[in-house]
């Protein structure tokens, strides 16, 4: 199973809150018959520099385009449309399994904590995501409200020049919920402790998904007794 990530900007910021909408649209029409999951995560609240994000667009898939087709493939109309796509092939490290992109209508208030991450330059990929998931995980994961915790590495770059680690994905039972859990001593901790392994350059924004095809199942994360 091949997973694609791809953030989608808005080549004439502001962005615009009918994006999403012609997103969800474009991409219905190329995948929804033939894909294995397909989320469109829109931004609702960006919480840092660049604020021209419109999207995150998750895509599961048992085809390979022919070598340098993916850009196309993904989103043929995204430069007609006025979008910038950066996009990745990923594999994910689940941390706590994302019950809620799995059955979305049991969990309708949801948001996302979706970020951009980079490794210190003195930790090579593999220290920086063995930190992450035996040190940082835990700490981060037990801030007030995290319920999925995912974390998307990012292996190839197939489009834009965007070229972070990897995505952070956190889900909360709401907005409220998310804005509560940053006055915590255990949301304190968690940012005492990025940069003992990362860069403190990532971006982050909040978002609400659309599930047009859930993905498969992860099962249970690396924080409650899966693999990662």
């Amino acid at each position: 199973m091949i997973e694609v990530a791809a953030l989608v900007r808005s080549a004439s910021p502001p962005r615009e809150a009918a994006a999403a909408e012609l997103l969800t649209s474009e991409l219905s029409a190329s995948w929804l018959a033939s894909c294995a999951g397909l989320v469109v995560a829109e931004v609702i609240k960006p919480l840092g520099e660049p604020d021209d994000v419109v999207a995150l667009v998750q895509l599961w898939t048992g085809e390979q385009p022919a070598a340098g087709g993916w850009a196309e493939r993904l989103l043929p109309g995204a430069a007609a449309a006025g979008f910038d796509v950066s996009a990745w092939l990923v594999r994910e490290h689940v941390l706590k399994q994302p019950v809620e992109r799995q059955e979305p209508a049991a969990y309708p208030g949801t948001v996302k904590l979706m970020g951009t991450a980079y490794r210190r330059d003195d930790f090579s990929p593999e220290a920086f995501f063995e930190y992450w998931r035996t040190v940082h995980a835990p700490v981060s994961a037990s801030v007030p409200g995290v319920g999925g915790y995912v974390v998307s590495e990012l292996l190839e770059a197939i489009a834009g020049d965007w070229a972070p680690d990897a995505l952070i994905e956190q889900w909360y039972p709401d907005e409220a919920a998310f804005d509560r859990s940053g006055d915590t001593p255990q949301a304190a901790a968690a940012w005492q402790d990025v940069p003992r392994y990362a860069k403190t350059t990532g971006v982050f924004w909040l978002l609400r998904e659309h599930v047009l095809a859930p993905p498969p199942a992860t099962g249970p994360g690396l924080l409650e007794g899966g693999l990662a």
